[in-house]
């Protein structure tokens, strides 16, 4: 059987809990988007809906494709 070398993996007892991992936060992650152009401002856009009204005006009256008629249950009355 072969061994391979990982030095980023190591073994740990089972029942013991684990060290915490040290943070080598060098900067906060704002600023790394500020320092590397990708933080951009918030740009309001207002949004206009001229055409809305227009589209109310093609509807005449809505379409009743379901009759209103009620079915005969008998055969539900044992």
């Amino acid at each position: 059987m072969v061994k391979l070398s990982n030095p980023a993996l190591h073994e740990e007892p089972r029942y013991q809990p684990a060290p915490i991992i040290p943070l080598k936060q060098e900067q906060s992650l704002l600023d790394w988007l500020a320092s590397t152009g990708r933080l951009q401002p918030y740009v309001f856009a207002e949004n206009y809906y001229e055409d809305e009204e227009d589209d109310e005006e093609e509807v005449v009256e809505p379409i009743d494709t379901y009759e209103d008629e009620p079915e005969e249950i008998d055969h539900l009355e044992e």
